[in-house]
């Protein structure tokens, strides 16, 4: 049995998906969309603004059809001064031997959203990898020295929490 041709992913697919260049349009076209949203966007108003604005530059004779997923997440933003914050800037001062730098980054884990509008919880995550090493990139990696803080850190913030 050989190997196929065809596409692994179905997140932009349309015509030919063979190898070696074709000159013929598609007749169908597909393609996945995702957002990131930040904090007090709904995401169920920006999928209509979304689905208006490509219903608007359709061109005519085009149909559209629009499948949302069931999933949709809220987005979800923890703020700065929350106490749980200030624990964070305590233990990695002390693993680090300096205070964070703090930026803004988005992230998609859609329970944190959920949290807080279910729960009233705020959540707090953190991340270890740094920049080269290319976190959900295909040649990503993981400095064994970044898991070694990860754990003390992790270990010092429940001891000053629980």
């Amino acid at each position: 049995m050989g190997a196929s041709n065809a596409p692994t992913s179905t997140a932009c697919r349309g015509g030919f998906q063979g190898a070696g260049g074709k000159t013929v349009l598609p007749a169908e076209a597909h393609a996945k969309i995702t957002c990131r949203l930040v904090a007090n966007q709904d995401p169920r108003k920006i999928l209509e603004c979304l689905a208006a604005h490509i219903r608007k530059v359709t061109p005519p004779g085009v149909r559209v059809e629009f499948h949302p997923s069931a999933g949709t997440a809220f987005p979800y933003s923890m703020p700065l001064d929350h106490p749980v914050n200030n624990a964070i800037k305590r233990v990695l001062t002390e693993v680090y031997g300096k205070p964070p730098y703090y930026i803004r980054m988005g992230g998609s884990v859609p329970v944190t959203g959920m949290f807080e509008r279910e729960l009233g919880a705020k959540v707090a995550t953190l991340s270890f990898a740094l920049e080269d090493e290319g976190m959900h990139a295909p040649n990503e990696f993981w400095r064994i020295a970044s898991l070694d803080k990860s754990l003390k850190a992790y270990a010092l913030f429940f001891h000053e929490t629980f």
